[in-house]
């Protein structure tokens, strides 16, 4: 089966931030199907472009056996009014398909939503082609535009995007939703809860290989790993990590390791405070990723307080820190809650300061054998649960059942789709 994959800020391995859809493309193509992904050339958190002038507006490239059509737009940088520049430019651009001349039709396509642009251009390629169109809902809009950017229902631009999303929703043969426990609120935007697929943001086991021991170094390292925004909360992270230098705790350190648009208030805050058991490091390329989680004791992520949180979200960086075999403290006001299903860590209020400073200064005291037990379930539950092998095996019987083409027997091997 032919599938392409139109997402705005798709990733290649040797780029920081997500790369859902390269490993899940890797794994599609290993069994069989063709896959190509169209994404930016822009990167979102580098802020680089990565064509040069003489390609043009797109490229073709191959990342490890991954097909990727990169469309160049002229950056996201200059605030919101310029990122929404960005999503139209990108769209129109894909839309034009000059990209696409040469290459064989698709047999389905995806459009994914950062942003419901893409996603709409997508939908349209998917008609001009005349195969089925596939949406996967990556942020819920509009309700982050109202919950989380606090903008009226009535703005134009939220008008727009809702028209937009309940168009989608109509038009898809299936939407893929991340969080298990989402349905009603994606029903409530006009979405058709039978069409819906659970197939959450999980781990590629070949980027993250098997647990190794943290380094014996006499500092308890408890990381923060992802993009530094409004979504993570991470004040109270630092928060946290000012509570236990006022407490006295010795050879702890709190690290932050990404980038984004809250980072550089985090940092000035740190120094202005002078919070000193903190660290910030620059953001990694999916590939390396592995070696920056494993310089940890254990990891750290904290949920706002929020409905957003409580109805939607899903961290795929949550799934990494559970593989790489460590504990994991988790603010959290969510019922999708793989610490507390797995055991693998402590699972606490979110946005909580106290409760999360509380518990690094216990696991700091356990041994590393009690350490190594909690990242032992955590690794075993990821196996079992999230791993881009079963994953695949959900987006293999979706696929079947929206275009009626009988897959192989293998490719149906794997757990029931619906939530």
């Amino acid at each position: 089966m032919n599938i392409w994959i139109v997402n705005h800020y798709a990733n290649s391995p040797d780029a920081p931030g997500d790369a859902r859809h390269f490993s899940h493309a890797r794994e599609l193509i290993r069994r069989g199907h063709k896959v190509r992904i169209v994404a930016c050339s822009f990167h979102y958190l580098t802020h680089r472009e990565s064509l040069p002038e003489s390609a043009g507006w797109w490229e073709e490239r191959v990342h490890q056996g991954v097909p990727f059509t990169w469309i160049r737009t002229g950056g996201h940088e200059g605030g919101s009014f310029r990122r929404i520049l960005a999503m139209f430019e990108f769209s129109l651009r894909v839309a034009g398909r000059g990209w696409a001349v040469g290459l064989e039709p698709p047999d389905l396509v995806m459009g994914s939503t950062p942003h419901p642009f893409a996603a709409l251009v997508a939908e349209r390629i998917s008609a001009h082609y005349k195969v089925p169109f596939v949406l996967e809902v990556r942020d819920a809009w509009p309700y982050v535009l109202t919950e989380v950017g606090g903008h009226s229902k009535f703005h134009p631009f939220v008008q727009l995007v809702d028209r937009t999303m309940r168009f989608l929703y109509r038009r898809a043969a299936a939407i893929v939703m991340f969080s298990k426990h989402s349905t009603a609120l994606l029903a409530r935007y006009g979405a058709d809860p039978k069409k819906i697929v659970w197939i959450p943001h999980g781990v590629d086991l070949g980027l993250s290989p098997k647990p190794r021991p943290a380094p014996d170094d006499g500092v308890f390292t408890v990381s923060y790993i992802g993009a530094h925004n409004q979504w993570n909360s991470l004040d109270a992270v630092l928060d946290a990590a000012k509570l236990l230098q006022g407490w006295g705790v010795q050879d702890v350190l709190v690290r932050f390791v990404g980038d984004g648009v809250c980072k550089k208030a985090l940092v000035d805050r740190a120094r202005t405070e002078d919070i000193r058991n903190v660290r910030f490091d620059d953001a990694v390329p999916k590939m390396r990723i592995g070696d920056v989680l494993h310089e940890s004791d254990a990891f750290i992520i904290n949920n706002r307080r929020d409905g957003v949180s409580r109805d939607w979200m899903s961290f795929s960086k949550l799934y990494e820190y559970l593989a790489a075999g460590r504990p994991v403290i988790f603010g959290s006001c969510t019922e999708n809650d793989p610490v507390r299903e797995s055991g693998a860590g402590i699972s606490v209020a979110a946005d909580d300061p106290l409760a999360l400073a509380e518990s690094i200064r216990f696991m700091a005291g356990l041994s590393p054998r009690e350490l190594a037990a909690y990242g032992e379930l955590g690794r075993a539950y990821i196996e079992s649960n999230y791993s881009i092998s079963v994953l695949v095996d959900r987006f293999e019987t979706m696929i079947g059942e929206v275009t009626g083409q009988k897959l192989p027997a293998d490719c149906l091997k794997g757990v029931a789709a619906r939530a």
